[in-house]
């Protein structure tokens, strides 16, 4: 515990013991509980600040975060919308409500609830990209697509929206704008996590196009990131087959079935490459 959070804690118990402000004693318990990862003692504290007042939006809503933090999407939806009901011009409550919706699959309310996240605060990048991610898992690229680019726009160090954007191109057969965003994350943030995801899907569309080389030099960049992704070196493996570089085919080819040797594919084609 830190040393702040061990004197929050310490006013909370002394202003019970005193029996002064209980309330706010029992919600600052439950918000030190819920950062220590202790979440049970998190919805205890919560629970009983909501037997001193049923209507406290502060404890609602760590309730409901919490009871998410536990799986329990039910009872943290049911907690949250009490929470915004009571607190209806908070735009971060919106979207942690929405956020419950979507990790429980109902991705219309999500939708709903990320638009009111959105018109209560314009410049939620956070709000754009997760209602971007649910018209996306839905399968309509082109509503997904023009609030990943709103989320960049106002967040431009947004990786994550930057790699959905370029993906959602590519479900609309965009290639060559999708190679476009893929290269400014590349570029731009060349050691980030989401870069390593763009260098296999930069690679997957050159392959496609017949740009073996360039498709063969992103996977072997990709591999940096991923050197025991199955999936990352099987198309390396296609790519080198196909530059007629069956040497590296079978060391990319060699190393799937270090890891899985009864891999069928990795196996048959390891044979037409001339292995073992």
């Amino acid at each position: 515990m830190s040393v702040q959070t061990s004197e929050i804690v310490k006013k909370a118990r002394s202003k019970l013991k005193k029996g002064e402000n209980k309330l706010s004693a029992q919600i600052a318990l439950g918000i030190a509980a819920f950062e220590e990862g202790k979440i049970s003692e998190a919805v205890a504290s919560y629970e009983k600040a909501l037997k001193i007042n049923e209507d406290s939006a502060e404890a609602h809503t760590g309730l409901g975060i919490s009871y998410a933090r536990l799986g329990d999407l039910n009872l943290a939806i049911e907690h949250l919308e009490k929470g915004f009901k009571l607190s209806p011009n908070c735009g971060m409550l919106a979207n942690w409500l929405a956020d419950a919706y979507f990790d429980a699959g109902k991705l219309d309310m999500a939708i709903e609830k990320y638009s009111v996240a959105i018109r209560l605060n314009a410049m939620d990048s956070n709000a754009h990209n997760d209602m971007a991610d649910a018209y996306r898992i839905r399968g309509e690229y082109g509503r997904a697509l023009e609030l990943y680019e709103k989320a960049v726009q106002i967040d431009p160090l947004d990786t994550n929206a930057m790699l959905e954007k370029a993906q959602c191109l590519v479900q609309l057969e965009k290639d060559e704008e999708a190679l476009q965003v893929l290269d400014s994350l590349i570029q731009g943030f060349p050691s980030s996590r989401d870069c390593s995801t763009a260098l296999v899907v930069k690679g997957s569309l050159n392959l496609k196009a017949g740009r073996n080389l360039d498709a063969l030099a992103n996977f072997r960049q990709a591999l940096e990131f991923f050197p025991f992704n199955r999936a990352v070196l099987f198309q390396a493996a296609i790519s080198a087959i196909k530059c007629e570089k069956f040497a590296e085919a079978r060391q990319f080819l060699q190393k799937i079935l270090e890891m899985t040797p009864d891999d069928k594919r990795a196996l048959t084609m390891m044979k037409k490459v001339g292995g073992q």
